[in-house]
């Protein structure tokens, strides 16, 4: 009978929060939060699980530090161009913080820590808004197109974590979305058939559809801006 490889325990007095947080992270990002467990994380750090509670009380606590830890590193870029511009690098920086840790979003979109995207990313709402409100629309329109652009942003980054930790990934999503195309009625559904090659490769390329979609919205709040003008 094959024996197990023996566990591998970290060294002596070499646990800590931040190493907690760090591989909690990992393993977020790596299983997503229906997989992670107090258990497994000890297992990857090669400690006890009563070990990780002398630094969290439990899962919750640790999953706002984990939270905290990333949204407190992050800045919004620095930018120039046309307020339009500035928003387009803004809006990218957030798809990506994102999807680069989709631990994070995971936890925000799952209310499994504390607090909320505003709260915890005010310095980057600060700096949409404020773009916003110097492009020459009114108050409401403003207020409007805010959240448009935020929530278009959270939602396209979680349709792509989602899509990701799904089995098979993106590329099971399409092939999935193939399958189905593929036994529509030509009779009622021509359009969708004679699309199909694109509307799948678009549904694989998660970020060039996000970029895409950015587009369409700066555009129709370039027109609205151009419109509010005075007329000289």
């Amino acid at each position: 009978m094959s024996q197990s490889a023996p566990r591998r325990r970290a060294p002596r007095n070499s646990l800590s929060a931040e190493l907690i947080v760090d591989r909690a992270l990992a393993l977020l990002d790596d299983k997503g939060i229906d997989a992670f467990s107090m258990r497994a994380l000890a297992e990857e750090l090669g400690v006890g699980t009563m070990a990780l509670y002398t630094y969290f009380r439990g899962k919750e606590e640790l999953f706002k530090a984990a939270r905290d830890r990333v949204l407190s590193t992050y800045q919004p870029p620095s930018t120039s161009g046309s307020w339009d511009e500035q928003l387009r690098a803004v809006c990218l920086s957030m798809y990506e913080l994102f999807t680069g840790r989709p631990s994070v979003l995971q936890l925000l979109a799952e209310g499994k820590a504390e607090g909320d995207f505003a709260d915890a990313a005010s310095v980057t709402m600060e700096q949409v808004v404020r773009l916003l409100c110097g492009s020459g629309l009114d108050r409401q329109a403003a207020a409007r197109a805010a959240g448009t652009l935020i929530g278009f942003t959270i939602g396209s980054a979680m349709r792509h974590v989602r899509e990701c930790h799904a089995e098979g990934g993106p590329a099971a999503q399409a092939e999935l979305m193939r399958h189905r195309f593929a036994i529509l009625s030509p009779e009622r559904h021509p359009a969708l058939i004679d699309l199909a090659p694109e509307l799948t490769l678009a549904r694989e390329d998660g970020e060039g559809q996000y970029t895409f979609g950015l587009g369409l919205i700066l555009c129709g709040l370039r027109d609205l801006a151009a419109a509010a003008a005075p007329q000289s």
